[in-house]
């Protein structure tokens, strides 16, 4: 399954004194492995004397997007630029559109990319 992930990049400028340049980056991974898990936060009182307990939905919380991609170094460096860039967003593969995301864990062993995206609900 297919990730695409794009974000602002900084360029790396050699000139210490010169602004700091940004660009849009978009990547295509090819995934080993992605999942999506969406919980729902559940409220529950329990009334002593009373039959049984009172439920209260309060609503979804943010997806939280698995990624796990055989990757080289080249494309984990791509991926390390937009981890420390800002503005995340990934096309959700399951069909939601373009979504904002925040990067809560990135690992690489020299083959193996892990990455770990929740959605950020504006």
């Amino acid at each position: 399954m297919q990730l695409r992930l794009s974000g602002i990049n900084m360029i790396a400028s050699s000139d210490l004194l010169a602004p700091s340049n940004t660009e849009r980056k978009t990547l295509e991974i090819e995934c080993e492995s992605l999942t999506v898990s969406i919980e729902r936060r559940i409220q529950r009182t329990v009334i002593r004397g009373g039959e049984g307990d009172d439920l209260l939905d309060e609503g979804a919380e943010s997806a939280v997007y698995e990624a796990v991609a055989i990757v080289g170094t080249t494309e984990y460096k791509e991926v390390l630029g937009l981890f420390r860039g800002s503005s995340p967003m990934i096309e959700d593969p399951f069909g939601q559109g373009d979504l904002k995301v925040a990067f809560k864990s990135l690992s690489y062993d020299g083959e193996t990319l892990r990455m770990t995206l929740i959605e950020d609900i504006e």
